[in-house]
């Protein structure tokens, strides 16, 4: 089993264990309590159990408002409750639009609960609605503390590994636009590889943001950044599509970004320094502008080609730079400042 399944089987569990575990506690917090209608309470930790701390507080405080509106409107509708299936059809109807409106339907299933309870009695007590109130209380305080518990380093791991597969795809697919466009007739399927690729990065993203969310209030961004600037580069390769599929068939302009495809291959990584590549792209884009002035439409086209792909490369090398220049500034002005003093 490798390491994605693993970790994929490792999240279903844990979050199986959160569920079931924090719902039999507010359960039994609440019998102990002496609480009618105790069941609820596990109810509402399972439904406010979330994939990250952050939406598990933010579910929280919505809940607690959403709740108040409710009894309000219970206690405004109050005459209508000899014909509880009304009161609730009214209420439940405005609440709704109201919720709807405000982007906060994740609230409803359990205010629709809480509805059921206090239009249960011929008449709304206050005894009644602090009996929902505690019930809420318990469940929204389970919730919190059962995700509280993050196996943070298997994350990290998990994290780490996807960081490993993503490099070695993207050293892959350099390879093979290298080879795509040193040889006309090769067809190595590398546009479908890109594509792969941007849909792994974005899973690759949603399992980092999760990350930071369970971090706060620690910043931890370093992940999340990562799998956004691969992201961006990925893009950054669709967008070559067009224009690299045009310039394999003059083999002259093919074989200066032929070279510098397979440079980048050569040193690609998460600590690799971009700025090198940087400079090479200064040295081909200033041999462009040093070159006799095209002649013909078609020497003209060929020529902004060339420059608009080396454009495209630098943007995917500087996306690259703000990443380490963010979160490894040190090793950034150590390298600039070697390489000033070799030049």
């Amino acid at each position: 089993m490798n390491l994605l399944t693993k970790n994929t089987w490792q999240q279903h569990l844990g979050y199986a264990l959160k569920i079931g575990i924090g719902s039999a506690l507010a359960i039994l917090l609440a019998e102990l309590l002496g609480l009618n209608f105790a069941a609820s309470a596990g109810i509402i930790t399972l439904l406010t159990i979330s994939t990250t701390k952050v939406q598990t507080w933010r579910l929280c405080l919505q809940r607690i408002g959403t709740f108040l509106v409710t009894v309000l409107l219970a206690f405004f509708i109050q005459p209508i409750h000899q014909l509880e299936w009304i009161s609730y059809g009214v209420i439940l109807v405005l609440l709704t639009f109201g919720l709807s409106a405000r982007n906060l339907l994740p609230t409803l299933s359990v205010n629709a609960v809480v509805l059921t309870h206090l239009l249960a009695g011929k008449a709304l007590t206050l005894a009644a609605i602090i009996n929902e109130f505690w019930l809420l209380v318990i469940g929204l305080f389970i919730a919190i503390v059962v995700n509280h518990f993050q196996h943070y380093e298997s994350q990290k791991k998990y994290l780490n590994y996807c960081r490993t597969i993503s490099e070695k795809k993207f050293k892959i697919v350099f390879e093979k636009l290298a080879a795509y466009l040193a040889d006309s007739e090769v067809n190595n399927h590398v546009w479908d590889d890109i594509i792969g690729l941007e849909k792994e990065l974005h899973n690759y993203t949603q399992v980092a943001f999760a990350y930071q969310q369970n971090r706060l209030p620690l910043t931890d961004d370093f992940y999340l950044d990562y799998f956004e600037m691969r992201t961006q580069q990925c893009n950054v390769l669709h967008n070559l599509h067009y224009e690299i599929k045009k310039l394999r068939r003059i083999k002259s302009d093919s074989a200066v970004i032929v070279a510098f495809l397979n440079e980048i291959a050569a040193h690609f990584g998460e600590m690799s320094q971009p700025i090198h590549q940087l400079h090479m792209m200064d040295q081909l884009v200033q041999k462009i502008e040093d070159a006799s002035l095209p002649q013909t439409k078609e020497e003209f086209l060929r020529k902004a080609r060339l420059y608009h792909i080396l454009m495209d490369l630098e943007e995917f090398l500087i996306f690259k730079k703000r990443f380490l220049q963010k979160h490894h500034p040190e090793k950034v002005a150590a390298y600039e400042a070697q390489l000033a003093t070799e030049e």
